[in-house]
């Protein structure tokens, strides 16, 4: 390995990580997948491109080079989930050979091996296996490039090099696109600076000031994000509610179970269990991190300021997500691992640089310290992406881990409902409702299920409840109008459904729902198939003819006009969209409606 090239390695280390990877190739979409895909009107036409960068509202958090990037994605493959998995999985590999050239700049031992370890890791696999969360793998790109060309404009080795200034502005611009694609990466000057601090045996003030602009930076697109985080995403309530102390004891916990995971990656978890913060014993956790801290210090003289500057370095690009700032996740869970995926680079180059400096001579003890872990941890990766396949895997697995996952639950019963298995997703709703009562969602998923099973006056009282719990929520209102549908109250139906399309933005599932309704039932004065095929094309419109359920209902409704040609090419394009999205049941489903329209029957639900 030592003697191979530069490009030798790099090429090794991509190959590694693909093979890892393999199985992730063949995932589907999970969860937050639609918020970002199916369901964000910016993918289609120009005018998404200027809604992506110039109204901050537009996406979940103002992410407008990621939101850009699955843009093109979305030009290139629409709704073919390989072409996404594709590209997070390269961009991981990219990531492992930025983070190799960066040790071998900063001059550490063992570059390559650090590397590989962060490639075939299995924590990472939540970043690289999770579509939605290419703004880790991207983001992480942008940082480490931004690292390496300040690297190259200031060498920290040698204070007197003259500068190469066009560096500095490469690397500002760098991190400015890092900000755009996840905020996250807004600690990049602070971790620059602890550098500066490692490598330099005498500090002037002058070091410092080309770190100026990327404050300039990461201060206020940090403040925006926590902003838009609060009010925007919906972190605020009594769950965010913490007391400093509390938040204190927290952030400690957080970098242990961070700490712990990466030494021991097992019984990794979509979604962990939620920590209560009011056991005393919690103080022990800031003590340890705060008292190793200070032992790293203390030992600087004897053993080098390196040990210290990569415990500090962890913790501080850990900082937006140790728990001072609310996250909108954190009612879930206050750990997850696509949240230390930057920061897992800190502590991988110091245990790789301790590996480094150990002098085996022996092959056979080379290859048991450095190929064995490597193919474990590859192994690990390997079992841990099929997790990812598709939504009921995620949350079976997540449910066995974690089975007091309300979230878990929830979003289960969600995809068992889509299945038609209403009593076992009923069960899962009501099992979310027990451990969280006030649960809106679960209220109105539930009603929903009472309504296909034909306990009408049950599901009212579970939709109204959720109206109850929060007046906005879009899809108990849609609810509340296909309940009095199928009560044969059509005005208040429709009432309803006007007050629902005049709104700024439609809620989709429920239009959509709401004209299947119209077009498929069996009762005939409920039934309106040209109502239903207005509404079945204002979704179609919406979504540009992409969406395979607004094009499987407008089929539909135009079957039951009895206008089987076009509900025949309308069901055809619908199959052929679901087929590219790995969707199984929603493929089963739209063939057996289009064996239906091409005998000139139009497709009934008895549900």
């Amino acid at each position: 390995m030592r003697n191979l090239s530069l490009s030798s390695k790099a090429l090794l280390l991509i190959g590694l990580t693909l093979i890892v990877y393999l199985p992730a190739l063949h995932n589907g979409f999970i969860w937050d997948d639609d918020a970002w895909l199916m369901k964000n009107q910016t993918l289609y036409g120009w005018s998404g491109l200027h809604e992506l960068w110039f109204h901050p509202l537009a996406l979940q958090q103002y992410y407008p080079i990621t939101g850009t990037v699955f843009w093109m994605e979305y030009q290139l493959w629409r709704f073919n989930p390989f072409g996404y998995h594709a590209v997070n999985v390269l961009l991981h590999a990219l990531n492992a050979v930025l983070f190799a050239l960066t040790l071998r700049k900063l001059r550490l031992p063992a570059p390559w091996f650090a590397a590989a370890i962060f490639a075939v890791h299995p924590v990472m696999v939540e970043s690289v296996a999770w579509i939605t969360e290419i703004k880790n793998t991207l983001s992480t790109a942008f940082f480490l490039g931004s690292v390496l060309a300040y690297l190259r404009f200031e060498n920290l080795e040698e204070a007197e090099t003259p500068r190469e200034w066009k560096w500095l502005g490469f690397s500002v611009a760098l991190f400015l696109c890092a900000l755009l694609s996840k905020s996250v990466t807004c600690t990049l000057p602070v971790v620059l600076a602890v550098l500066i601090w490692w490598k330099r045996p005498r500090l002037r003030f002058t070091d410092f000031i080309p770190l100026i602009p990327y404050f300039f930076l990461a201060i206020p697109l940090g403040l925006l994000t926590a902003w838009l985080e609060a009010h925007h995403v919906g972190a605020t309530g009594p769950e965010w509610t913490l007391s400093g102390m509390q938040r204190g004891m927290l952030a400690g916990r957080v970098v242990c179970f961070y700490f712990a995971k990466l030494i021991w990656p097992a019984n990794l978890a979509f979604i962990y269990p939620r920590w209560r913060l009011e056991n005393a014993w919690f103080f022990l956790f800031p003590t340890t991190v705060l008292g190793g801290l200070a032992l790293l210090w203390t030992l600087r003289r004897r053993m080098g300021k390196g040990p210290f500057v990569a415990v500090a370095a962890f913790i501080v690009t850990l900082g937006p997500i140790l728990g001072f700032m609310n996250c909108y996740a954190f009612q879930f869970s206050y750990v997850a691992d696509h949240w230390q995926y930057l920061a897992s680079l800190c502590l991988i180059s110091l245990v790789a640089a301790i590996v480094g400096r150990l002098h085996l001579a022996n092959p056979i003890a080379r290859f048991v310290v450095l190929g064995v872990p490597i193919f474990v941890l590859g192994f690990l990766t390997w079992r841990q992406c099929p997790v990812y396949r598709n939504v009921e895997t995620l949350w079976q697995d997540t449910l066995a881990k974690n089975p007091n996952c309300w979230l878990a639950h929830h979003n289960l019963g969600v995809v068992l409902q889509a299945q038609n298995h209403f009593p076992e997703a009923e069960a899962h709703f009501r099992s979310a409702l027990q451990l969280r009562p006030d649960y809106y969602e679960a209220e109105n998923n539930l009603g929903e299920s009472l309504q296909m099973q034909d306990r009408l006056e049950e599901a009212g009282e579970h939709i109204d409840r959720s109206i109850a719990l929060n007046p906005g929520y879009a899809a108990s209102r849609w609810n509340k109008a296909l309940l009095y549908a199928r009560q044969c109250k059509k005005e208040e139906a429709y009432a309803i459904v006007q007050d629902g399309l005049a709104q700024s933005s439609v809620y989709l599932d429920g239009l959509n729902t709401f004209a299947r309704f119209l077009a498929t039932t069996i009762d005939s004065n409920v039934r309106d198939a040209q109502t239903a095929e207005l509404l079945a094309r204002r979704g179609c419109e919406m979504t540009h003819y992409f969406n395979p359920y607004f094009l499987d209902t407008l089929a539909a409704a135009c079957a039951a006009q009895g206008r089987y040609l076009e509900a025949r090419q309308l069901a055809s394009r619908a199959l052929t969209i679901a087929s590219s999205m790995k969707n199984d049941a929603l493929e089963r489903g739209i063939a057996s409606r289009l064996k239906l329209y091409e005998s000139n029957k139009a497709y009934a639900d008895h549900s």
